[in-house]
C-alpha cells in the first residue's frame, strides 16, 4: 500500500516537468528570425526599460517539505539598477528581482505517514504542504539578440511552509499541522524571449523552482 502511494508524487512530477518543457519549446520556437542579428557587442543596443513585471506558473522540483514536488502561481518584479553594464564592452544590465511563489502538493506517503500504523489513517487521507515563497535576487542580463536575451540570479528567499495531514482518532478524524519559516538560497538562470519591444516570455530554471510566464517591460 505504501508503494503505490509513493509512486503517485513521481508521476505527477514528470508530468509537471513534461508539460514545462513542452511549453519552452513553444516559447523558443515563437519569436521570428527577422531579428536574430547579434547585438551582444553593441553596449546599450536593448529596450530601454525601469520596471518589468513577470507573471508566471512555477514548478517547485527541491527543498520542499516532505517527498513531492509543488505547482502553483507566482510573479516577480525586476529593476535595472546598471542600464549599461557592469561590463561596458558588451550589451548587459543589472539589477535586482524580487518577488512571490505560491505552491501546492502532496506531502508523500512516506514522510507524511511513516511513523503512523496504518490502522490509524482514515479513508480518503489528506497529506498536504502549501510553500510561500519571498525571493530576492540580483538579475544579470545578457541580451544577445533583438529577440533573445539570458540572464542568471542568485540570491535568497524566505519560506513559509505549512504542512498538514489526518489521522483516526478513535471516532472522528484528527487534523494536524504545523507551519515554518526558513531562510534559503536560491539560484537561476533563464531566457526572454520578445514578441515585441515590450511584450515576451520568460523560462527560468533553477534551485529550487522552474518558472515559465510572459514579462511586460515598461
Amino acid at each position: 500500500m505504501a508503494a503505490e502511494a509513493s509512486s503517485l508524487p513521481i508521476i505527477s512530477r514528470t508530468n509537471v516537468l513534461v508539460a514545462l518543457c513542452l511549453a519552452a519549446l513553444v516559447l523558443l520556437g515563437a519569436p521570428g528570425t527577422a531579428n536574430a542579428q547579434s547585438v551582444i557587442k553593441q553596449p546599450g543596443n536593448h529596450p530601454d526599460y525601469s520596471f518589468e513585471i513577470e507573471p508566471h506558473l512555477a514548478f517547485q522540483w527541491a527543498d520542499r517539505l516532505g517527498t513531492d514536488s509543488g505547482f502553483g502561481p507566482g510573479v516577480r518584479f525586476n529593476i535595472p539598477f546598471v542600464h549599461n553594464g557592469p561590463i561596458p564592452s558588451i550589451n548587459n544590465n543589472m539589477g535586482i528581482t524580487f518577488g512571490a511563489d505560491l505552491t501546492f502538493g502532496d506531502g508523500g506517503y512516506g514522510w507524511c505517514y511513516g511513523q503512523y500504523n496504518p490502522q490509524n489513517l482514515p479513508a480518503g487521507r489528506s497529506c498536504n504542504v502549501t510553500e510561500f515563497w519571498l525571493p530576492v535576487a540580483m538579475q544579470w542580463n545578457f541580451f544577445l539578440t533583438k529577440v533573445i536575451s539570458v540572464f542568471g540570479e542568485p540570491g535568497f528567499a524566505i519560506a513559509h511552509r505549512h504542512w498538514s495531514n489526518q489521522l483516526n482518532c478513535g471516532n472522528v478524524v484528527c487534523d494536524y499541522s504545523y507551519s515554518t519559516n526558513d531562510l534559503e538560497f536560491i539560484l537561476a538562470g533563464g531566457a526572454r524571449f520578445m514578441f515585441s519591444d515590450r511584450v515576451g516570455a520568460t523560462i527560468r530554471l533553477g534551485f529550487p523552482m522552474i518558472t515559465a510566464g510572459i514579462n511586460v517591460l515598461l
